[in-house]
């Protein structure tokens, strides 16, 4: 049984006419007579009484009519819904900000690939992953990408921003708006959690490796008014995405690093088996292209 069978049953059930039924669907009437035969013949049971040119409906025809709509019904939603998953695009990220750094990019493909309908999804980067994994997201926006990641996912490289340092205003060095990482080689470090932002403390630590000293590190945070508080409340410093400057920042100052500094990797990540038309890699490769020509402040 198929459901080209129940439509035909359901297009005479409702005009107990074959002949206009036959119309309806485009078909001849004999061919439409003999594909309810067979629906009979497969169920074992008439489902249409024929008087002459009159027809109506058994018990079981009934029953089944009602059955018939519902699976139909279904049927139908299950392809629309399809059909509207097709157009779409989820777009994870784990802050506004990034929305706004790539928003140029974004315009840009929306305006290239008018029939998808890009949406956006805010999660922790931790579960930017676990929503790749679990088909929820189509593309997501993460930080680092390690070789285990990269192995998993298909990735591309976006953007590569030098951090800035922010230290309270009352911080000894905070009228400095230029400063080497060794200058900080004495300072208590507010980090980013590793598990909401992976990747970012290790950066701290390898950075401050290269540049001859270990990080005193004194506390965490996972969110940026969490450190724009702790740095604001105590002589220790903190590193932070350029656009953070955007964000209320009463009592913090910003420094920016002389080379090599801190630099931070954004990268876009996706499943390979998803990308069946080439428009993740698209969208990824306009991220890149629109990050390159931006501004960075």
């Amino acid at each position: 049984m198929e459901l080209r069978h129940l439509r035909y049953f359901v297009a005479v059930a409702e005009t107990l006419h074959f002949s206009r039924a036959a119309a309806r669907l485009h078909l001849t009437q004999p061919a439409l007579s003999r594909q309810i035969r067979d629906l009979e013949s497969e169920l074992g049971a008439p489902l249409l009484r024929r008087h002459g040119t009159a027809t109506s409906l058994t018990p079981a025809g009934a029953a089944f009519l009602a059955r018939s709509r519902e699976i139909l019904a279904a049927a139908d939603r299950a392809i629309a819904e399809a059909r509207a998953a097709g157009r779409q695009l989820r777009l994870g990220h784990y802050g506004t900000l990034w929305l706004d750094f790539f928003a140029p990019a974004l315009r840009a493909f929306a305006r290239r690939q008018p029939g998808i309908d890009l949406r956006t999804e805010e999660r922790s980067a931790t579960a930017l992953v676990e929503g790749l994994r679990r088909g929820e997201l189509d593309l997501a926006l993460i930080g680092p990408a390690d070789a285990a990641l990269g192995r998993e996912f298909a990735t591309r490289r976006l953007a590569a921003l030098p951090l800035l340092i922010a230290l309270g205003a009352a911080h000894p060095l905070a009228k400095r708006r230029r400063l080497a990482l060794a200058d900080l080689a004495a300072a208590d470090w507010i980090a980013w959690d590793e598990s909401a932002f992976p990747g970012r403390a290790s950066l701290l630590e390898r950075a401050a490796v290269g540049a001859g000293f270990r990080p005193r590190i004194v506390g965490s945070v996972d969110g940026v008014a969490s450190m724009f508080l702790r740095v604001s409340t105590s002589n220790a410093v903190g590193y932070v995405l350029p656009m953070s400057r955007k964000l209320p920042h009463a009592g913090v100052v910003f420094a920016a690093l002389k080379e090599p500094g801190l630099v931070l990797e954004m990268h876009a990540a996706w499943r390979r088996d998803a990308d069946t038309d080439g428009r993740l890699g698209a969208l990824a490769a306009q991220l890149a292209g629109t990050a390159s020509e931006r501004p960075r402040g």
